[in-house]
């Protein structure tokens, strides 16, 4: 999978103009030029949600028979509006959202084998615990299933993404200079892998913490920091 996500930001603006009061002066429905704010819409049912990029595409329903079983997965994931079920919400009967990640991550835990990382294959994933038993993907399907970015605002620096969960995991031994969530240049779909498949050991921490497994797609050079953020049309 080389999935690529791309932020796109659209401010539509909505002004009239004109005078279509009859001559001579007002009628009797006030005064046409006057602010009119439509109503608010009623918002239904959640219908998606993206905290993480790439956590629903990596680790919901990946290698479910295409078709309708597949999709119903994803949708049931992503109609899970609560966070505070996050992880016992059923995608179907028996398989709850922490189960369906910690499975994932089992077979992603083995995408780091014969390559050049701290123990590579299986037992080295995030938040790993040994021995190797139903539980040992427990923490890191946890981690997932709470499917937001976390940002701390003391830190003027987003260098790396996954920073903090990196940090946290690390018990201290990663310090705490980034302020986490994800900015448009960072490459999500690297360091996913990276670290779904090698943890800690899937990042280089004297780097930024740059992920040491790649998708052989580069970043788009053209993102920047700032508002508009994209580059140019290409």
């Amino acid at each position: 999978m080389t999935a690529r996500h791309a932020v796109l930001l659209a401010v539509v603006a909505l002004a009239g103009c004109g005078d279509n009061r009859p001559p001579g002066g007002a009628d009797d429905a006030g005064d046409p030029d006057a602010s009119v704010f439509p109503a608010p819409p009623v918002l239904g049912p959640q219908i998606g949600r993206l905290g993480r990029p790439l956590i629903a595409t990596a680790l919901i329903g990946v290698f479910a028979t295409p078709g309708a079983g597949k999709t119903a997965l994803k949708d049931a994931y992503n109609h899970a509006s609560d966070p505070a079920t996050w992880t016992t919400t059923e995608l179907q009967p028996g398989v709850t959202i922490e189960h369906e990640l910690a499975a994932n991550l089992a077979v992603f835990d083995a995408l780091d084998t014969g390559l050049a990382v701290a123990a590579p294959g299986c037992g080295n994933a995030l938040r790993w615990v040994g021995p190797p038993s139903t539980q040992s993907y427990r923490g890191a399907a946890d981690l997932f299933a709470d499917d937001q970015l976390y940002v701390d605002t003391s830190k003027p620096t987003c260098t790396a993404y996954l920073a903090l969960e990196l940090e946290l995991a690390s018990g201290g031994a990663l310090p705490h200079t980034s302020c986490g969530g994800r900015t448009p240049s960072h490459d999500v779909v690297d360091v996913t892998y990276s670290v779904l498949a090698a943890g800690k050991a899937g990042v280089d921490p004297a780097n930024d913490l740059a992920p040491r497994i790649h998708d052989g797609v580069a970043v788009h050079g053209d993102l920047t920091s700032s508002f508009p953020y994209l580059g140019a049309p290409h």
